[in-house]
C-alpha cells in the first residue's frame, strides 16, 4: 500500500485547496481523479495506491467545500469555478507526460464538461459510475422548488444531500459503517450548490459528440444511483473512436467498495497504460 501525500494548490481566486497525491518514480502518465458529491479522496485509497504501484502518478482533487477543504462546505459561487479549479491544477502539471482525467459518481460529470470544453488539456476519460444520468435525479417538483429558492434569494439556505443511506453506495455492511461515521463526507448543501450543480449537468450532458477523448466508462449492474442504460447510449455518442464500456456484474456503485475490487482496478490501470503509451 502506497500512502498518499497531502498538498494544497491555489486556485484562481486564491483559495488553497487540497489534492491527495500518490507519487512514483519516472511516472508514465498523470491521473486526476474527481470524488463524488458525499464522498472525498479518501474513499478511494486503494484504487489510487494500485495505480501508484503501476507507474502512475495520481491526484485526487478534493472539490472546495468538501472533505479537507473545510472553508465554505457544501458551497460554490458559480459551476465555472468547479471547471476553473480542476483546469488549474491539470495545467500546473508536467506538459510532457498524458493526463487521464478519471470522475467518480458526480466527478463524472464534472470530468465530462471539462473534456468537451478543455479537450486540449486530456489523452483520456474515465467515468466511473458517472452521474451523468441518475437514479436519485432532481425530479420536476424539486427543480420547481430551487427556482423558487434562487428567486426569492435563499440561496444561503442549506438542504440535505438526498444520498444519506450508506446502503445506495456498497452491500457492504463494513463499508457502509465506514460511509456513515465519515467525519469528512459531505451531508449539507447550499441552494447555490444545488442550482450549479443542474446547470453543470446541463453542460455535461450537452453535445456529446463534441467529446474527441479517448474514453473508459465503468458500471455496476446493480448500481441504484446511475442509470446505466441512459449513460452507457450517452456515452456510445461521444466523437471519440476509442470507447471502452466495462460492467462489474453483481457490483454496487462504489466500486472500491467491493469484496474483491482488484478486477475493476486492473482494468482500470490496462486501460490508463494503453492512454500513456498510445
Amino acid at each position: 500500500m502506497i500512502y498518499p501525500e497531502l498538498k494544497y494548490y491555489r486556485a484562481i481566486d486564491s483559495r488553497n485547496l487540497a489534492t491527495r497525491y500518490w507519487g512514483t518514480k519516472e511516472p508514465i502518465a498523470d491521473v486526476v481523479f474527481l470524488h463524488g458529491i458525499v464522498s472525498h479522496g479518501g474513499w478511494y485509497e486503494a484504487s489510487s495506491s494500485s495505480l501508484a504501484g503501476d507507474g502512475f502518478a495520481v491526484h485526487f482533487l478534493e472539490r472546495r467545500g468538501s472533505g479537507l477543504n473545510l472553508e465554505g462546505s457544501g458551497d460554490v459561487d458559480h459551476w465555472t469555478t468547479w471547471v476553473s479549479d480542476v483546469v488549474t491544477y491539470i495545467e500546473s502539471l508536467p506538459q510532457d507526460r498524458p493526463k487521464i482525467l478519471a470522475g467518480i459518481s458526480w466527478g463524472g460529470i464534472l470530468a465530462t464538461c471539462i473534456a468537451r470544453r478543455h479537450p486540449e488539456l486530456l489523452s483520456g476519460l474515465v467515468l466511473i459510475c458517472p452521474g451523468l444520468f441518475s437514479n436519485k435525479a432532481a425530479n420536476r417538483a424539486q427543480r420547481a422548488a430551487l427556482s423558487l429558492a434562487k428567486r426569492i434569494r435563499l440561496l444561503n439556505k442549506k438542504v440535505q444531500v438526498p444520498l444519506q443511506d450508506p446502503a445506495l453506495f456498497t452491500n457492504s455492511p463494513s463499508w457502509q459503517k465506514f460511509i456513515e461515521q465519515d467525519p469528512l463526507a459531505l451531508r449539507q448543501i447550499t441552494i447555490r450548490f444545488a442550482i450549479n450543480n443542474l446547470e453543470l449537468l446541463q453542460q455535461a450532458t450537452s453535445q456529446p459528440e463534441q467529446i474527441k477523448t479517448p474514453v473508459m466508462l465503468a458500471l455496476a449492474t446493480t448500481d441504484p444511483i446511475t442509470a446505466n442504460e441512459p449513460t452507457r447510449n450517452f456515452v456510445r455518442r461521444f466523437g471519440s473512436t476509442q470507447k471502452k464500456i466495462v460492467e462489474y456484474e453483481g457490483a454496487s456503485h462504489t466500486l472500491e467498495f467491493e469484496d474483491d475490487p482488484w478486477a475493476y482496478f486492473r482494468d482500470l490501470s490496462n486501460w490508463c497504460k494503453q492512454i500513456a503509451t498510445a
